[in-house]
């Protein structure tokens, strides 16, 4: 069977998609050439690029989630503090700063989670070894805060502070340190990793998006609510020109879940499993179309 690259975009929780996707690919004899990984499609993505073993993959996933760390932490607890109909950017903002106590670090920290905290999670999950080193080429991207440029990883950069720069989410998680500049999430440029992958000689990969199904439909009620709601909208603009660089873009995810539901992981699997399966007919035939990729 031929070879695919695939581009794991970012979605929090919803990003337990990619495991059911590349367990499709692995049952039908779909060989991954390159992975490229932005958000928790770098966590997801980095993890097989390591161990291309999807049962391992899968139990590692489970056990993230129910590390002491992450259970503890304020994205593992937030499910329980959301409404059901919550949704959108500005929802979430909103109930975040009224269901616990954190104003003070939004506007003195760089973040409402600390570097130290991330790292304790992240570290016992992220092999630190080069990106050079993985057994599927892996590649990643997170954008500078400084000056606002897109960084791709790869090669001799370290694959742990890689990912964690990729998957530093603004206002959550602080900027991550990598070398002597400071990076947020890749989201904020590439979310489906189409930049990344171009950078690297990819140019129509095969794209799991795991984003809402939508953008939300509601009213901004104040200053902070407007700028949180503009970002959202310049985000979505990003993310549908990228896509039109698809080779396929998968959309597993279903109904409207909170990016931080992580209830939901088993859901959010199957979905990915489910999508893949249904549109391998196609898969297959990028994977066995050499001229699609220039590396292969």
């Amino acid at each position: 069977m031929g070879k695919i690259a695939l581009n794991l975009g970012g979605g929090a929780a919803r990003g337990f998609a990619h495991v059911g996707v590349i367990r499709a690919l692995v049952e039908n004899d779909i060989r991954i050439s390159h992975i490229v990984g932005i958000s928790m499609g770098a966590i997801v993505g980095s993890m097989y690029a390591v161990m291309p073993d999807i049962e391992f993959l899968h139990k590692r996933m489970l056990s993230f989630v129910n590390f002491q760390q992450f259970t503890d932490s304020l994205i593992g607890t937030w499910t329980n503090t959301q409404e059901s109909e919550a949704k959108g950017i500005v929802h979430r903002a909103q109930k975040i700063v009224t269901s616990t106590n954190i104003l003070r670090r939004m506007f003195t920290a760089s973040g409402v989670l600390t570097t130290e905290g991330v790292h304790s999670v992240l570290d016992a999950f992220i092999a630190d070894v080069s990106i050079e080193s993985t057994e599927i080429p892996f590649v990643t991207a997170a954008v500078n805060i400084r000056n606002g440029k897109l960084r791709v990883f790869q090669g001799k950069d370290r694959l742990r502070s890689a990912v964690v720069a990729s998957a530093s989410m603004p206002l959550i998680f602080p900027p991550e340190k990598v070398d002597n500049d400071y990076f947020v999430d890749g989201g904020v440029l590439d979310k489906l990793g189409i930049e990344a992958a171009a950078a690297i000689g990819i140019e129509r990969p095969i794209v799991v998006d795991v984003s809402d199904e939508k953008l939300a439909d509601n009213l901004p009620r104040s200053g902070f609510d407007v700028i949180l709601k503009t970002e959202e909208i310049a985000s979505e603009h990003r993310r549908m020109l990228q896509l039109e660089r698809a080779s396929l873009v998968l959309r597993p995810i279903r109904g409207n879940f909170h990016w931080a539901d992580y209830s939901a992981i088993e859901e959010f699997i199957e979905m990915g499993y489910e999508c893949a399966s249904e549109n391998m007919r196609t898969i297959k035939r990028i994977a066995n179309n050499r001229r699609l990729f220039g590396f292969i």
